[in-house]
This record gives structure tokens, sequence and C-alpha cells, in this order.
């Protein structure tokens, strides 16, 4: 997100609880950004470490408020891989349709793809630090699109919880045959994270 619209924290809002974005629904609130966290070995004119952190404004009396529209999703452990076949992966947008962009949230089932398709198809762009994901099959085509770039890819986990994999990041078109499309691989990247963050 940040990566591609730049760090200034006056450009942007962070609305939590949001599913309809003309209509104001009981959950929704809006934060304020404190500061983006860009990873520093992002350059502008590649994908590689299209990543950023967002700190929020806000207090012990103005902070997120989780309710049934309103939940955490979990950080993988680094090195965490997702069990590709049978995998329950979906990613979450209100972008470019075809038509126009969503004005309503968008969720899409998404299958993990092997790296060979995203390697055969980008050759060098793709790097170990990214994720292939999208349907091969025609009929079942489904990819993100302009307007889901910094979205979540969620996957499933043993046990019920869902865990942030990806973060969508590139691709050539919206769901073309044979061009996956290619998210950020969030596991890779949790030494930094936890640094930043302290956690």
């Amino acid at each position: 997100m940040a990566t591609r619209y730049g760090n200034s924290t006056k450009n942007y809002i962070v609305r939590v609880g949001d599913y309809h974005t003309l209509v104001s629904e009981e959950y929704e609130e809006s934060f304020e950004v404190k500061r983006i966290i860009i990873h520093n070995g992002y350059k502008p004119d590649a994908n590689d470490y299209d990543i950023a952190l967002v700190k929020l404004e806000g207090n012990q009396e103005h902070c997120i408020k989780f309710n049934v529209h309103v939940l955490p999703v979990c950080l993988p452990h680094r090195r965490e891989r997702i069990q590709k076949r049978g995998s329950n992966c979906y990613i979450t947008g209100w972008g470019d349709t075809g038509r126009a962009y969503s004005k309503t949230l968008q969720q899409a089932a998404i299958p993990l793809l092997p790296k060979r398709h995203c390697e055969e198809r980008y050759k060098q762009r793709f790097t170990g630090r990214m994720l292939c994901a999208g349907n091969l099959l025609d009929h079942k085509r489904v990819d993100s699109c302009q307007g889901d770039s910094g979205g979540p890819l969620m996957c499933e986990r043993a046990g019920g919880h869902w865990v942030v994999f990806g973060v969508t990041s590139w691709g050539h078109g919206c769901g073309v045959k044979d061009t996956p499309g290619v998210y950020t691989k969030v596991s890779t990247f949790m030494p930094w994270i936890k640094r930043v963050t302290k956690l």
C-alpha cells in the first residue's frame, strides 16, 4: 500500500469495520496514521520487498475495538508453510472488478500455486520473498486487481486460526490466463516485523 503511494501519513486514514464504501456502518471506525515504515529493501522501480507497516494514531481510549465484524488475523511463524493442496485461502479488497472499482468488500477463494508457475512466467522478477497464487482453470479464474494492493491473502491454519500469509503485490493484468497474482510472502519478513514493532 504505502510502497506504491508514498509514505506521507497525511495521504491515509485506516478504516476498520467497513463493508460499503459509501455507507457508514455501525462498526465502522477511522484512524489517522501516525507513521508508515517502508521496508528499506524496497525500490519503487521493482516489486521485491513490497511491504510496509502502518502505526495508527490512538491511545487507550481510542484504539481498535474488536467485535463480530472487526477481528485480528494472526501473523505467520518465520518460514511457516501453507499446505498448498486443499488450503483454505482468501483474498479481499475493493479493487477493480472489470466494470468499476467495487463499492462493497469483495472476497474470493484462491489456490496457492507452486513457485515454479510464477518463476516460469515472471523469470527473475519472482523472488523467494514472494508467493504465487491464482486459479489456472479458465472457468474458475480469480485474481486480485488494481485497488486491491496491500490487501491480505489469508489462509486457515490447522486449528481454525486465520493467518495473513501474503500481501497483494503485483501481476500482469487481472485474471489473465497463465499470469498468476504475486503476493509478498509475510513469513519471510517476520524478523523485520518483530524488530520494527518490538514484538
